[in-house]
Parts: structure tokens; sequence; C-alpha cells
């Protein structure tokens, strides 16, 4: 009788804790996703990324998905995730070779992203302004497209940037990003 009533006090003990734990575990996983952007570094710099398969493309070099294929976290010159998405967590990226002349980079969640102001730091890295743009389909011009595309010529290839709004499951807003480089002429780089 005593095994009995020993092991019910120490369940008891064990459910009270367990309950007075779980609004501190969620109060340290809060923690840890505030804190986890602002220390979360990485080296996979979009630009860097970027110029590299630009310089592939400019000299004719084959696409190889086995060289350039990634998902994870893109960042920008200083080591921080490009976005956070709506988890709180760094956003992450894919880079997909279509075929050896072209290639995808895309934002895989909705989160903070700021396409514009990317648009410009990679812009800025290539050495490019918007002189080099060829096409621009503003989607507030253009109320059947909810895709606002703009197409750069870098010299060797064109960078297409389409931005469009997405909305999440449960309401939020953000911009989904499509970069894509080829070689092919802007009217055939949408296809």
């Amino acid at each position: 009788m005593r095994l009995i009533l020993t092991l019910a006090c120490i369940f008891s003990l064990i459910g009270v804790s367990a309950c007075g734990n779980g609004s501190k575990g969620s109060e340290a996983s809060a923690e840890r996703s505030e804190t986890r952007i602002d220390e979360y570094h990485a080296d996979n710099d979009i630009a860097m990324t970027v110029k590299s398969l630009a310089d592939a493309l400019r000299v004719g070099e084959p696409l190889d998905s086995t060289q350039y294929d990634f998902e994870g976290v893109l960042t920008d010159g200083q080591g921080s995730p490009l976005y956070t998405d709506v988890q709180g967590s760094p956003g992450e990226w894919q880079i997909d070779v279509i075929n050896s002349t072209k290639v995808m980079i895309r934002n895989l969640y909705l989160g903070d992203l700021l396409p514009v102001d990317l648009e410009t730091y990679l812009l800025a890295s290539l050495g490019i302004s918007e002189a080099d743009m060829v096409e621009h389909n503003d989607s507030s011009i253009d109320n059947d497209d909810d895709t606002d595309v703009r197409i750069y010529h870098f010299g060797g290839g064109y960078m297409r940037f389409e931005i469009r709004a997405g909305i999440s499951p449960n309401g939020l807003e953000g911009p989904l990003l499509n970069i894509v480089l080829s070689t092919d002429a802007p009217s055939e780089a949408s296809a």
C-alpha cells in the first residue's frame, strides 16, 4: 500500500511540475524564435550567387544542377537572412537550374521580404542600372495579371524579376519573388 501511495505522490508531483514548465517552455521557445534571427549568420550571399550564375551565362558555361541547385537561407552582404518568414524563422530560398541556360531563384515562404530593395542590391552587384531594363509589366497597370515583371539585360543574358502578392492560409500577406536568369530573349524567358 505504501508503494502505491509513494508512486501516486511522485506521479502527481511530476504532473504539477510538467504543468508549470509548460508555460516556461513556451516562453523559452518564444525567446529562441526572437533571438534566432538576430544571432543567425550565414555566408550564402544572394549577390555572390547571382554574380556567379550571370558570369557562367556570360561565358557560355552550361549551368549544372549539381553545382547550383540549393534550398536554404540566402543572405545579404553582412550574412543576415534576406527576410523573416511568418513563423519568425530565417526565410528560405530555392535555386533550381531549369536547363543549361536558365535558372530560377525563388523565396519559398511568405514573410517580410522587400523585393524592390533586393532588386536594387542585385542590380548594383551586377553593375547594371534601370537603363538596362528591357521590359516592364507593372501589375498596377495590367489588371489581368497580378505579377509585376521587370527584365534587365546584363550582357550575355537577362535577369527577370517576377513579384506577386501571396496570402498564407491564416490571412497574412507577403511577396513571392521569382528571379530568373537566362540567355533567352525576354519573350522566351517567360516560357
